[in-house]
Formats: structure tokens, sequence, C-alpha cells
């Protein structure tokens, strides 16, 4: 009886040591069920389009992403992603099979520390419980392509080591994942300072992730030495974004892709669709559409190449929710979480996060905005972010996501590039 009971106790525990979640070991990175796992997946711009990521997440599984990376905001810059609408989110991710990164978008390019370690910590702290009832699947990227600028020397390995005890500290204990300094593209200070970084956190339960385009990504040369001087630290990393072609200049895009392979490195591309300005060319799909039937020739690369996702990818656990399409019919029209669509396409409202919504048979419904293609110039004149729409087409900077912007009317408007 006593050997029983011992054996009970020993499996439980077992039980136990197995339900941490996504973890890091070495340089690689495993599931909660203890098996190795490799990204293979999309960057999906839910901040910006909120209405199109549960199709996007099922689109993208369908056709075997195994991973999904998801641009939140906190509110400092966006309309904040909230408490309710990341519970959904990851609930899409999981159903769908895919390992969820989620990251905060605002603080891209900044050079403020407090952004970090107070402001992305504020907004990670507010979601923590369900960030930690989620450890299977959520990864929590602390914030994107913070410090722009290069050669800062120990700013970033200092920020990111306060960020880590603290996210720590506050009870956060999902994998995290830190991107390099440069916008995602500087080697130096990832190369120097990741283990010291990585030693930071108890749970030694840290990702690391470049972001590759015109700089990093310039030339093969650039390229493997950048990827081979963070492979040597030992570390665990990832190229968390990366395009085929970025301000004016190719990226070497395909050699990175064969290097993943060979080396057993994760990756996920940009960015599923809705890219502005100059980088619209590293929409994966149409950005009418966001379906996976008007693949770009940069989203069959990814999806069909030779070392692409289809002949690539493996899902976490087996593969357990994953390669189910959902986006039929009667999900599209009706999904038990939120309103239906509306048969007509007349906007009576647009909420916060740039949604469209109608009036019908005495209640509210959301507009099908692939279905209706407003071109006469009456909609509610706002882009999805919320902001105006400018009624010229001139341009008076370019944001880092690639919006163009003008002023009007003593504010700041969207430009219509559907329209200029």
């Amino acid at each position: 009886m006593e050997k029983i009971i011992f054996l009970l106790i020993l499996s439980l525990s077992l039980s136990s040591i197995n339900s941490k979640g996504i973890q890091v070991k070495g340089s690689k990175l495993y599931d909660g069920d203890g098996k190795e796992f490799i990204f293979r997946g999309v960057n999906l711009a839910h901040a910006w389009y909120t209405d199109k990521t549960k199709f996007s997440i099922n689109e993208i599984s369908s056709l075997g992403a195994n991973s999904a990376r998801i641009v939140l905001a906190t509110g400092a810059k966006w309309t904040k992603t909230s408490y309710s609408e990341l519970e959904k989110i990851i609930t899409w991710c999981e159903n769908a099979g895919l390992i969820c990164v989620l990251e905060v978008h605002d603080f891209t390019g900044s050079d403020n520390p407090t952004d970090i370690t107070n402001l992305a910590l504020d907004y990670w702290s507010e979601m923590k419980n369900l960030l930690n009832e989620h450890l299977n699947y959520v990864i929590v990227n602390i914030a994107n392509e913070w410090l722009g600028t290069w050669n800062k020397g120990s700013l970033w390995g200092d920020t990111y080591v306060t960020a880590v005890k603290s996210l720590r500290a506050v009870g956060i204990k999902n994998a995290l994942m830190v991107d390099a300094s440069g916008w995602g593209q500087e080697t130096g200070p990832i190369i120097k300072d990741a283990k010291r970084v990585l030693e930071a956190d108890p749970d030694s339960n840290v990702i690391f992730s470049y972001h590759v385009y015109a700089a990093l990504g310039k030339d093969d040369n650039s390229l493997t030495s950048g990827f081979d001087g963070l492979k040597k630290t030992g570390v665990c990393w990832i190229v968390g974004e990366f395009g085929w072609f970025h301000s004016g200049a190719d990226v070497a895009y395909k050699t990175l892709m064969k290097y993943c392979q060979t080396n057993g490195i994760g990756w996920i591309a940009w960015s599923w669709a809705g890219n502005g300005g100059d980088d619209a060319c590293l929409d994966l799909t149409s950005a009418s559409t966001f379906s996976k039937n008007d693949l770009s020739d940069w989203g069959k690369d990814v999806f069909f190449g030779e070392t692409g996702i289809q002949k690539t990818s493996k899902k976490a656990y087996g593969g357990a929710g994953g390669n189910n399409n959902n986006n039929d019919d009667d999900d599209k029209d009706k999904d038990k979480d939120d309103y239906g669509y509306c048969n007509g396409c007349v906007v009576t409202a647009t909420g916060t996060d740039g949604s469209k919504w109608g009036y019908e048979n005495g209640k509210s419904c959301r507009i099908d905005t692939n279905k209706c293609k407003d071109n006469s110039g009456s909609d509610s004149g706002k882009a999805p972010n919320g902001f105006p729409y400018c009624t010229s087409c001139d341009v008076t900077v370019t944001g880092d996501d690639g919006i163009r912007w003008g002023w009007e009317n003593n504010e700041s408007c969207v430009r219509n590039d559907s329209k200029c």
C-alpha cells in the first residue's frame, strides 16, 4: 500500500513538473509536454485590425503555421487591448493550435527605459492572471523593438535586466521574449548582454529575438555574422520578424530561412496583411480580404517555399487543435462571443478600435468590411486606428509602422491610400 501511495505522489510530482508551460532549456525551446518547439509563424496586426484577428488566426493555422505573434497596444500610443479582448485572442490561438507570442507595439523605437520598466510592466501586470492561466501557449514579448538608437552601450542590457526581474517579481510566470536593439537589428548589445539578461531571470526562461530587414539582412555576410554571433552565446533565440524588402533594399530572407532550417532556429514572418505605405509589399496576403486564398508572392514563398511553413512547420502538443479552418459561413455570420454581421453596409458608428457598426432589426451589428467596399467617401471617415482620414493626399510624416500622416484642422489625420 505504501508503495502505491509513493508511486502516486511521484506521478503527481512529475505531472506538476511537466505542466510548467513553455520552457527554455539551453538554446532550445520546449512546449509544456517537453517536446522541442521551433517557430514557423506569422505576425498579425491586431491593434490596427481588431475585427480581422480571429479570421486571420484560423487562416494561417489552416495553412500550417504553428504560431502567431500578435500586435497589442497598452493605450500609450494606440487603443488599449483590454483584458477581455486579450482573453479572446488567446482562446482563438489555442483553438487553432498556435503558440501565441504577445507583444506591445507602443514603444517601438523608443529609447526611454521607463517605457519598458514602468509602462510595459504596468500593462503586463494588469494581464498577469490571464497570462499565467495559459502558460502552455502564451509567450510575453515584453515590447516590440524598444531602443531604436544604435550604439547605446549597456542601456539595452541594463534595462531588460530590470524589466525581467520586475516581471517575475509581480508574479508573471510565462516564457519571456526580448527583441534586439536598433529596431530589432543591432547585433552588438544582444550578443554581449543576452546571457546577462537571461541570468537575471530566476526561471531562466527568456527567448531572444532578431528582426531582420535591410540592416541586419542587407546581405548574406551581415546576416550569417549576426546569427552566428548570437548562436555562439548559447541562448535560445528566434527571428521574430523579417521581410523580403525594406527601406528600398532587398533582404537576404532566403538565406535566413535556409540558415534557420539548418540550425533549428524559429522564425515568424512579417506580416499577414494591412501594412501601409512602402511596407505594403510585406503583406503575405491581400489587405482587402485577409484570406489564405489571396496570397502574395511573398506569402507563397513563406508558406510554400522550399524551407517554408508547409514543409518545415510542426505544431506544439502533437498538432492538437491545429489545421482546423473555423472560418465557415456560420462562424462568420454569428459568433457566441461577438455581435452578428449586418446584412447591409450602412455605417452608423465606428468603434474606438476602428470597427464599423450598423443598426438592423432593432439591434447593433458589425459591418463586414470584406464585403462592404466604400468608394464613395461617405463612410465614417476614420482609419482602423481611430484617427480621421485626411481629405487631401498630402503627407507630413510617415510613421514607423508605414502609416502616412497628414495635418488638417489642427489635428493629425491618416492619408487614405485607397483614394490617393
